[in-house]
């Protein structure tokens, strides 16, 4: 097992973890801890009064919204499918602008979407430019003290590999000893080298990736999986390639509401909406819509949702403290 750079692909280290020191620039014990500590007084001192103050919140971010008469969602504008500019249209389309215009609706209140880059969301959030993000936002630790996390989970997302349907490749096991191309520090190289002995070539980007799978080069492409369904509606790709392999390290995917809204009415409402879409079907029917497949994990919950045990939900009403983990 090893991974690979694309200079020759000779091997390289897996990981670096730290940058070695330079000759002389040896850090002295406590050194760094006490400038980090004087110029952090030094930044406070210098800041004007109002600077550093998290904007604050509405008192009933619901209520607000409602009063205003407008819902205003963050979607995304360049992932196919899931939320793209059409060009022809000059519209933003996709699963989850339709699952905004449901949300708004249910409010009671008109729908304004604002199509943005992964770059932009948490900005655009946090400046209370947008009231929900439903914008491929994948819960992660790091995430949960700047957003909050609405359950239940819409959908989850992983790994999964673009291979030419020629290959055969039908279980994880099949890439050990292959040649499977992928971008330079994406999270999943080293557990797809470690686990299932794929070698890895990581190359500057998934663009020059994706080149090398088709000139033979790499045996498959690693990649999310929900570009690899995109990946899949461009002729290039269309015919003679394929996903064989199911997801792995999959992430769930959360609607998003600001920080300071956890708690609130606001996201009862959003999370009684979410229900409400795996009760009704309508996360699946969007996913048939879209061309997306329906994983395992939306059916599984939706089959949860719609349980019933001795005349009641089995997950509950709604999401709540009793709820099962894994309604949510």
């Amino acid at each position: 097992m090893t991974i690979l750079t694309a200079e020759g692909f000779r091997p390289r280290p897996l990981i670096r973890t730290d940058f070695p020191a330079q000759p002389g620039q040896e850090a002295r014990p406590g050194q760094g801890w006490r400038r980090w500590w004087a110029l952090t007084l030094l930044w406070l001192t210098l800041l004007p009064p109002a600077v550093g103050l998290a904007q604050e919140a509405p008192a009933n971010s619901l209520e607000a919204i409602k009063a205003r008469g407008v819902l205003v969602v963050g979607v995304k504008k360049d992932v196919p499918l899931w939320g793209y500019l059409n060009p022809a249209t000059e519209e933003i389309e996709g699963l989850e602008p339709d699952l905004a215009r449901d949300l708004a609706a249910r409010l009671g209140v008109r729908l304004e979407l604002k199509g943005l880059l992964t770059a932009e969301r948490e900005d655009k959030l946090r400046e209370r430019e947008v009231d929900v993000l439903i914008a491929t936002v994948a819960d992660t630790p790091d995430r949960r003290d700047r957003m909050t996390m609405v359950r239940p989970y819409y959908h989850a997302s992983g790994t999964s590999i673009l291979a030419r349907r020629s290959e055969g490749f039908r279980q994880w096991s099949d890439l050990r000893h292959r040649r499977v191309c992928s971008r330079r520090d994406a999270y999943f190289n080293r557990p797809v080298a470690v686990t299932h002995g794929a070698d890895i070539v990581a190359l500057y980007s998934a663009t020059h990736a994706l080149a090398a799978l088709r000139d033979g080069r790499c045996a498959a492409f690693l990649y999310g999986d929900t570009q690899i369904v995109s990946l899949l509606r461009d002729p290039l790709y269309r015919d003679r390639y394929e996903m064989p392999l199911p997801p792995i390290n999959l992430t769930p995917w959360a609607v998003v509401i600001h920080p300071d809204d956890r708690g609130s009415n606001l996201e009862a409402a959003v999370s009684a909406a979410i229900v409400d879409w795996y009760r009704g079907g309508l996360l699946t029917r969007l996913e048939d819509h879209w061309g997306i497949p329906v994983p395992d994990f939306t059916r599984q919950r939706e089959a949860l949702w719609q349980r019933r045990e001795n005349g009641r939900y089995y997950c509950g009403e709604g999401v709540g403290p009793e709820t099962p983990a894994e309604c949510l």
